[in-house]
């Protein structure tokens, strides 16, 4: 497929810094930053201990809300993915946001009744999955063509930067007002930055305009696999296996990262330098990977990505010191978070448009469900045994593991014009079967024309 020259402008104008999609990615990128995904995710492990010692409530007790929370993400992810398909991506994250951050204020209200903290949980997790990459990633792939990789960079970016400026925050805020203030300072960012800076400039292009991407010129806006069809494929269940595998080790380790390292001897100011440490390696890994994905094939990326996360985080599980703790979360970050750059990015190009959000919400629901099972799993073994040692040593290895199964993926069906084009791939027999059906098309069209 040779582009035309009107196709090769258009691609040239996203690599112009005056092009609008880069404005929108900065502002998806500050969305993704007051959402769900950063302010929830980074600031549980530091409310573990101030929970406990306000209401007597052990630490598997606790991590149970982390795990409704993900649970809640992971249902309703596919059905919200088909609303972000069918309407308009800004107009529903900014009403998610807004349920978010009053989710989030009303844990400044808990009591020691523990269905409070789940309830509060299960409408965060509700509230929290139309603020998290989900949609922004729809709003950027509406923008974007050649450059996809590099503007997914920037939007899930906004989750490592909130991972090295939330832990300080929550840091602060707990020592000059407490918990419970703590909550009410979090609930703003997504009141009144998030969800104004949405409403306002997260648009998507007008149809026709000289904006929309190339893909439409050549009928590819509303392309692609169903979502039944795209679940018959092993490409989607090989992404599906890398993101279970991650989650159960990054998730695990985050939403107890605080106690465990606490528990290890590490200092309160230690342990929020470390936790900022593995957000400013996850936000620069991020950038790095999200423009090579432009360049080299993501298979590869992937390999590389789950090996330092799981590397790092086993690393970080025996960590015994600032010294030691510092390294492992540089290693880890730099690896972890792969799922929101690869996936989106992977998704489109084995995939296409057609069901890309719904797709999205399931392979995340998958990495949902691990988050949820992770975090308590390990309160219920550190209640047992006294160490989140041995656990996380079993589920750094499956991301070890599943490193190597990523191998398997094979070339884009949906290539990108330009110098990472790859040529398109017969994927489970899809798309010989689709190509067939293109071909009689042809000839009928041919057929009508004579």
């Amino acid at each position: 497929m040779t582009p035309t020259k009107t196709q090769a402008a258009m691609s040239s104008s996203e690599n112009q810094i005056a092009y609008p999609g880069w404005r929108v990615a900065m502002v998806c990128h500050i969305g993704v930053l007051t959402g769900f995904a950063t302010v929830f995710i980074y600031s549980f492990s530091f409310m573990v201990k101030p929970l406990g010692q306000a209401f007597g409530w052990d630490r598997e007790q606790i991590a149970r809300a982390f795990s409704l929370a993900a649970i809640s993400v992971a249902i309703f992810s596919p059905f919200i993915g088909k609303l972000f398909d069918r309407f308009d991506p800004r107009k529903l994250i900014t009403g998610f946001m807004a349920a978010f951050g009053l989710g989030m204020g009303s844990l400044a209200f808990l009591t020691p009744h523990l269905w409070q903290l789940y309830a509060n949980a299960v409408l965060i997790g509700i509230a929290g999955t139309g603020t998290y990459q989900l949609g922004y990633a729809r709003v950027i792939a509406s923008w974007f063509e050649r450059r996809l990789g590099a503007a997914l960079s920037i939007v899930v970016a906004g989750s490592g930067v909130g991972s090295f400026v939330v832990p300080p925050l929550v840091a602060h805020l707990l020592e000059t007002h407490g918990w419970r203030g703590t909550y009410l300072g979090l609930a703003a960012l997504p009141l009144l930055i998030g969800m104004p800076l949405t409403l306002l400039f997260a648009r998507t292009p007008k149809a026709g305009s000289q904006h929309e991407p190339k893909r439409a010129m050549r009928g590819e806006a509303s392309e692609g696999l169903t979502w039944q069809r795209a679940l018959a494929s092993l490409s989607f269940w090989l992404l599906a296996l890398g993101v279970v595998a991650l989650s159960l080790s990054e998730n695990g380790a985050v939403a107890h990262l605080a106690p465990m390292l606490s528990d290890h001897g590490l200092k309160a100011r230690e342990i929020a330098f470390t936790a900022s440490l593995l957000g400013i390696s996850s936000v620069t890994g991020r950038f790095v990977l999200g423009w090579l994905l432009d360049f080299v094939r993501g298979s590869h990326i992937a390999v590389a990505s789950l090996l330092a996360a799981g590397v790092g985080m086993l690393l970080l599980a025996h960590a015994r010191s600032f010294e030691a703790a510092a390294p492992a979360a540089f290693v880890a970050g730099l690896g972890g978070g792969c799922e929101l750059d690869l996936i989106p990015y992977m998704l489109r190009r084995y995939f296409g448009l057609r069901s890309f959000s719904t797709l999205y919400g399931m392979v995340y629901s998958t990495f949902a469900v691990a988050g949820a099972i992770a975090p308590l799993v390990l309160g219920h073994i550190y209640d047992k045994t006294g160490s989140y040692t041995g656990i996380l040593n079993i589920f750094c290895t499956v991301t070890l593991v599943a490193s190597v199964a990523m191998l398997a993926l094979p070339a884009y069906r949906y290539r990108a014009d330009g110098p990472a084009a790859e040529e398109l791939a017969v994927d489970d027999s899809l798309l010989a079967t689709e190509q067939e059906k293109n071909r009689l098309m042809g000839i009928e069209q041919s057929g009508n024309g004579a």
